[in-house]
Parts: C-alpha cells; sequence; structure tokens
C-alpha cells in the first residue's frame, strides 16, 4: 500500500520537526512554506533551553519532556546530516546588581529549590570564576547547571535536510489560502497549487489565527515582534540573564535579546532595542562592545498561554501545531514527535485537551 501523505503547512522549526519524525516512519511529506528560510519565528528565537522547575500539570510535563529531548537530537541529527545544531549545556546566571535585585534572586533560588530545580547562589570570587567578565556592577547571582542553548538556524537546516533524506520534499513560496477535508482526506488551496493528501498539518505559527479566520474557526494565535542584537566583544561563557534581557555566546559572538512587542506583523528593528541590549552589555559586562547586526521576527503567542496541539472538531484529519510562543525551539522537536504518534495511532490521546486548537 502506498504511504500515507501528509501535507505540512509552514517550515518553521515545528513544521520541520513533524516533516522530520512523520518521514522517519515512512509517511510521505511535503512541506508547504513562504518563505523565508528559517522562519521568522525561529529568526526571533535566541535557542534558550531554560532549566524546568517542577509542575505535574500537562504544559510543565511538555516543557520537562522538550527539555530533556535536546541533547540527544543533537547527537542524531548530526550523525544523519553532519549539521553541528549548536547545542551547549552551558548553564546558566541570573544576575543582580542591587539590593533589590539580590531580594528577588534569593526568593527566586528558594523557589526553584523548593520545586526541586538544580540552583546554587554565587557571589564574590565564585561569582567571578563562573563567568571573569562581568562588570564590577554585578554583585551576586544564581547559578542554573542545566541551562543549555541551541542554534535556532541550524536546528532548522538540520531537520530539513534530514527530513529530506528520508524522503520529505519542499515546495518554497507557497502560503496556504484555504484547506479542508472531503471524505477521507484533505485539500489545501495556495495562490498557484492545489494539493491533495490524506492528513494536514497546520504548522502556521503567527499566521495561524489569521488563515483560521479565513475558514471560520477560533485559533486565536497572534504575532508578537522579537528583536535582538549580535556584537563582538568579550568571551562571554554562560547564558545570562538580568532585568529580563538575555546575554549568551554564539560563534565567538554576543548576542542579546530579546523584545516582546505588539506590532502585529510589522518587522522592522528599532535604534530603541539596539540602544537597550548594547546599556545590557554595558552593565553586565566589564568590556565594551561593538554592535554587529540586528535582526527581528515574530513569534505566535496563543491566548491562554498554552500551545495550539490537536485535531479540528469537524475536520479530524486536519492537525494544529502552533502557538508555542517564546518556547518554540524548546517544544518544536517535541511537537513533531508528538504528532507523529497522534497520526500513526489516531491521537491525541484524552490528557492533550487542555491544548485543543479551538478555544
Amino acid at each position: 500500500m502506498a504511504a500515507p501523505q501528509v501535507l505540512v503547512a509552514g517550515a518553521g522549526v515545528v513544521g520541520l520537526a513533524a516533516a522530520y519524525y512523520l518521514s522517519g516512519r515512512g509517511f510521505a511529506v511535503h512541506l508547504l512554506d513562504p518563505g523565508p528560510f528559517p522562519s521568522l519565528a525561529s529568526t526571533a528565537s535566541l535557542g534558550v533551553l531554560t532549566h524546568f522547575n517542577g509542575g505535574d500539570d500537562p504544559l510543565s510535563r511538555l516543557y520537562c519532556q522538550g527539555h530533556a529531548l535536546h541533547a540527544e537530537l543533537a547527537i542524531r541529527l548530526r550523525d544523519q546530516t553532519g549539521i553541528d545544531v549548536g547545542w551547549r549545556p552551558l548553564g546558566g546566571l541570573d544576575l543582580a546588581g542591587d539590593e533589590a535585585e539580590i531580594a528577588e534572586l534569593r526568593e527566586s533560588l528558594a523557589f526553584n529549590l523548593e520545586r526541586g530545580c538544580p540552583a546554587e547562589w554565587v557571589e564574590g570570587a565564585p561569582l567571578r570564576q563562573l563567568e571573569p567578565g562581568l562588570s564590577d556592577r554585578m554583585l551576586a547571582g544564581v547559578y542554573f547547571p542545566t541551562d543549555q542553548r541551541v542554534d535556532p538556524a541550524a536546528l532548522c537546516r538540520a531537520f530539513l535536510q534530514a527530513a529530506q533524506q528520508q524522503g520529505a520534499r519542499l515546495s518554497a513560496g507557497e502560503r496556504v489560502e484555504a484547506f479542508g477535508q472531503e471524505g477521507e482526506g484533505v485539500w489545501v488551496r495556495t495562490r498557484s497549487a492545489q494539493y491533495h493528501a490524506d492528513f494536514l498539518v497546520l504548522a502556521t505559527g503567527a499566521w495561524t489565527g489569521e488563515l483560521g479566520e479565513t475558514q471560520g474557526l477560533s485559533l486565536p494565535v497572534r504575532p508578537v515582534r522579537g528583536q535582538h542584537c549580535r556584537f563582538s566583544g568579550p568571551p562571554v561563557h554562560h547564558l545570562l540573564r538580568h532585568q529580563g534581557a538575555h546575554l549568551l555566546p554564539a560563534g565567538g559572538e554576543l548576542i542579546a535579546g530579546a523584545t516582546v512587542e505588539e506590532t502585529g506583523f510589522e518587522l522592522q528593528t528599532t535604534a530603541a532595542a539596539a540602544e537597550r541590549f548594547t546599556r545590557l552589555c554595558e552593565q553586565v559586562l566589564a568590556q565594551p562592545v561593538r554592535l554587529l547586526a540586528q535582526y527581528a521576527g515574530l513569534r505566535p503567542k496563543p491566548k491562554g498561554g498554552r500551545p495550539h496541539l490537536g485535531r479540528l472538531q469537524a475536520q479530524a484529519r486536519v492537525l494544529v501545531v502552533a502557538g508555542h510562543y517564546k518556547s518554540g525551539i524548546l517544544l518544536g522537536p517535541l511537537t513533531g514527535q508528538l504528532l507523529a504518534d497522534w497520526i500513526e495511532t489516531g491521537g491525541p490521546p484524552p490528557e492533550m485537551q487542555r491544548f485543543a486548537p479551538e478555544r
């Protein structure tokens, strides 16, 4: 019998992970994406894989499983494609520069330790041993040894190459304008063509809400712009966090980010963001930095803070995997794995009803 055919709309990290796991199980996968590549959500991402601090609800379990998956996945993708996806167990430091921030950090440390998260208070010489390049303004920190980082663009390239090696196809320049289910199959219309398959996966990120409205569906996901900057400067060894922003090493450069801006689908970078992250570097680091580049992307923010995962009520062969917001890189690979399970077995299981797409 012919392999079941699956159309995947969207070649961001979630859609690419879906294509990778589905094609690895023998499904005939066809990716449709309007471009550019990598996706505008992956462009915004810093690739930070933050420590997990407990919780036994469905969303917390997803975070825990997603965090645990990356180390093994990085090895597997490197073996399959030769691509280093940039996974590094860097460890993270939350930093404080005054007494008020120190008090907040102590509360954070107590909370994380209570939830079973490995964490350690550091100040003085131990803090400088961990991160020698810190400025004197940084007085104390909480060290999280399980924090990791992956390169979002490299992860997307590896997923695509591995999926194509397993038989998946990619049609670039194809934005989905309409879709539906007919009998035991689905159809998708783009500006230039119409496609048919057994299943459709909507991994359309920030455009999911807009696409749903065209079909009379309530899939409340909206775009939130995120900007980050790249700098040259002194070496940094960990994921550094201060005043709600990140500073981290990447290929000999420093990345600082990211903003959270309700600007619709506007992707223009701003001087204000560059100034903010330059000041961050000046506060945190002892040596000056130089701005190299600035980027903006669109995160898909869901209603209620939970991603949209599962089948449509009236179209069971259409599955939605969108709305991961700031956790697309963390949860994207796990989402692709779960999706392959659901299509193969007829799921998703009852405990995933909390993430039902139509809200």
